[in-house]
């Protein structure tokens, strides 16, 4: 290679690598192929100049200027090469990966370590120099420079080693510690985020390598991005969680696929909070759009009258009581409609409104299973459910307001006979078995008018009367069948009736 470099032939070659290298550049469209070719070309012109401007030297030059140039023109020849090789292994790099750009390090690392090799045997043999012993020899000269470029060759490996993972790219947003941006450019030192306030962040990939990144640019896919709102205690979480729903698919930035989700996330000292994930074709929309959740949800709660979660501290005596779920009059109202409270009077109902229980269900809650044992029965007092049963639980039918269920099983000791799962946040009057055991006692004959109301209705759900056509009427056998079930559970006896 020495001898080619020495010859006449390798200044042929070199114009003929300048004539190859111009057409290159002049069809190519890659701008990184063009500017490898330019430094290509800048060698070995320069090597041409170099080389004619040796013969033009008279025979009184110094030796040792003769020398100089002679070094110089091989070295610009063998720079001029490398850089054009290694333009062109590039550019099939980029060509079976059109996707990658070429990081910027390892094209330095490649012409660094090329360059090195080419270098040391044209010093070694056209100066007489000892580059090995005076590496090996120079051991205090070594460990200074080591010490000296301890964090540069940190942060040289550590680009290394990021290349080599590729965690990300140019043109990524990436979350690193506390800075967030697009990365601008990586280097064989440190990388550079443009962050959302156009600032310009460089960080040593030495910091890099220890922080822990998230990329939100991988493959392009949607991002997704988390609101967290607080809201007091007296909000309903579905209420809530609908409401955050609401908002954010208003939004034309935030994606239908996939859709936004709400999540209850804690009971914290004065409020819950909440989290509604959304998601975004581009994560430098994810601060806009966050911020027009926000402005938007404080229209929304403004006008349902959602109380602000402001820090505070409620103080309560012993004889307050809470507010109740329901006004005492609907408790009332409801209670009345019900057949089987028809034959007590108002007084009687007055008292059982102050002895039952108002629950409320949230959405897809199982209010009572089927097959479970029966303690209680329920008013709906707001709100949807629906009635499933058998082994592939499908709906049966669905009740609103006012309507009631579970008294069979209350009454007669029977179970569940169907599921009943709210569709809605539902509220409900509770009614359970020492109330009607006290009724039963107060009231003598309420049993066997109840007996008479189940079986009736009983009746009518399962159509017997229907089905056997002219048979004989099914509702006394029934109502002696559902007193006995009474007497059993209620111990009743005959002046109860």
């Amino acid at each position: 290679m020495l001898s080619f470099l020495q010859s006449n032939l390798s200044l042929a070659v070199g114009a003929v690598l300048i004539l190859i290298l111009l057409g290159a550049r002049a069809t190519t469209q890659d701008q990184d192929l063009k500017r490898d070719l330019n430094g290509a070309l800048r060698l070995l012109v320069m090597c041409l100049a170099v080389r004619m401007a040796a013969w033009a030297l008279p025979q009184t030059t110094p030796p040792g200027l003769v020398k100089a140039i002679q070094v110089a023109w091989m070295l610009t020849f063998a720079f001029g090469v490398i850089r054009a090789s290694v333009g062109f292994g590039l550019k099939l790099a980029r060509l079976r990966a059109p996707s990658v750009a070429t990081p910027k390090i390892l094209r330095n690392v490649i012409d660094f370590l090329l360059y090195t090799l080419a270098a040391v045997p044209i010093l070694q043999t056209q100066l007489n120099l000892d580059l090995t012993g005076l590496v090996a020899t120079s051991a205090v000269l070594s460990v200074v420079i080591g010490l000296a470029l301890q964090e540069t060759l940190g942060n040289l490996f550590a680009g290394l080693s990021l290349q080599l993972d590729k965690p990300f790219e140019v043109g990524d947003f990436i979350r690193i510690g506390e800075h967030t941006g697009r990365v601008a450019q990586v280097n064989w030192r440190s990388i550079r985020i443009m962050t959302f306030r156009r600032e310009l962040v460089t960080l040593p990939n030495s910091v890099v390598a220890k922080e822990q990144l998230k990329n939100f640019s991988q493959d392009r896919d949607p991002v997704g991005v988390d609101a967290q709102v607080r809201a007091s205690y007296d909000t309903p979480p579905n209420v809530m969680k609908a409401a955050l729903l609401d908002v954010v698919r208003e939004i034309p930035q935030v994606l239908v696929d996939p859709p936004p989700i709400a999540r209850t996330l804690a009971f914290d000292e004065s409020c819950v909070r909440y989290m509604v994930r959304f998601f975004v074709n581009d994560f430098s929309l994810a601060d806009a759009v966050t911020a027009e959740v926000y402005t938007r949800l404080w229209y929304r709660l403004r006008r349902d009258g959602v109380e602000s979660p402001v820090p505070q501290r409620v103080v309560r005596m012993r004889e307050d009581k809470p507010t109740p779920e329901l006004p005492e009059h609907t408790v009332l109202r409801l209670l009345r409609a019900v057949d089987l409270f028809q034959p007590l009077a108002d007084a009687d109902l007055e008292r059982l409104g102050q002895e039952v229980h108002v629950r409320r269900f949230g959405r897809d809650e199982h209010i009572i299973q089927e097959g479970d044992d029966g303690r209680t029965f329920y008013v709906l007092a707001s709100g949807e459910v629906s009635v499933r049963a058998g082994k592939l639980q499908a709906e049966v039918t669905r009740l609103g307001q006012g309507s009631y269920f579970g008294e069979m099983s209350l009454l007669t000791g029977e179970k569940r006979a169907a599921t009943i799962v709210a569709l809605e946040d539902s509220i409900l009057i509770e009614v359970d078995r020492p109330t009607f055991a006290r009724l039963f006692g107060e009231h003598p004959g309420l049993a066997r008018q109840l007996s008479a109301i189940l079986a009736q209705r009983r009746t009518q759900l399962r159509a017997v009367a229907e089905a056997s056509g002219a048979g004989a009427d099914p509702i006394p056998a029934e109502v002696g069948r559902i007193l006995g079930r009474l007497r059993q559970i209620f111990g009743l006896h005959a002046s109860h009736e």
